[in-house]
């Protein structure tokens, strides 16, 4: 049922909806219940890395506790890396855990996040493929219908037909990567470069290596959660981006 208070424009029509003591309707709740999914598997997913790192954290900090000194040098590389990853894991723990923080509070009360982020809801040129596909959303959330309109259902379809390869694919790369790192660390460990008193060739290559690996399996983190989010909730993801 169209709600006369509305005019036909897509945030005026969200801002109606989201507002406090408004009577919702089929069409908003499902796409708040997709908004609802995209923070939930944020925080699902954040709260699974910072797992992990909470164990690469204590396992590092074990293992720094357990290096001995090598000679006179306190600082060996070993002892270094170690602490290197305690502090990694702490830091990106942290983030990991504002993030899922407030992700969780916008899955478990989705309304005031979605009031929010109406602004950030674009005003296309009229008479362009954006703007027609903000209409038929208009439309829908008027309406009330529980059936998505084509166009709607024609743009989360494409967007499905990207995203979701994207999700796998991202997630296969950063097991390999993660794979990979594991194993340079562990050839650098066991090298032990700077032991006798300099880096040869292959430590310093070694090193640059591995430290690409820590940055590709970071940013794939990132991909992962982010072609994840938009696979299982790809309405709201539509709505904001198209």
């Amino acid at each position: 049922m169209i709600m006369s208070t509305m005019n036909g424009d897509l945030r005026s029509t969200l801002d109606e909806l989201t507002r406090e003591g408004s009577t919702a309707n089929p069409a908003f709740n499902a796409l708040l219940a997709d908004y609802a999914r995209y923070h939930l598997v944020l925080a699902v997913l954040g709260s699974a890395f910072l797992l992990a790192f909470v164990v690469l954290g204590g396992l590092s900090w074990k293992r720094f506790r357990s290096s001995p000194p090598s000679g006179r040098r306190r600082w060996t590389f070993p002892k270094l890396t170690h602490l290197a990853a305690v502090a990694l894991s702490v830091g990106v723990g942290l983030v990991l855990a504002l993030v899922v923080a407030a992700n969780l509070g916008n899955a478990l009360d989705p309304r005031p996040g979605l009031a929010g982020a109406v602004p950030l809801i674009d005003t296309p040129r009229p008479d362009t493929p954006r703007a027609e596909l903000q209409h038929a959303f208009d439309d829908w959330l008027q309406s009330g219908s529980t059936r998505m309109p084509a166009p709607v259902r024609r743009a989360v379809d494409d967007r499905l037909a990207w995203q979701r390869p994207k999700a796998v694919v991202s997630g296969v790369l950063l097991l390999i990567f993660l794979a990979l790192g594991a194993r340079t660390w562990r050839a650098l460990l066991d090298r032990n470069p700077g032991e006798s008193g300099r880096w040869r060739p292959g430590d310093v290559a070694l090193l640059a290596a591995g430290l690409g690996e820590v940055a590709i399996c970071l940013l794939l983190m990132l991909m992962v959660v982010a072609n994840t989010q938009a696979s299982l909730a790809p309405v709201a993801m539509t709505l904001f981006y198209g």
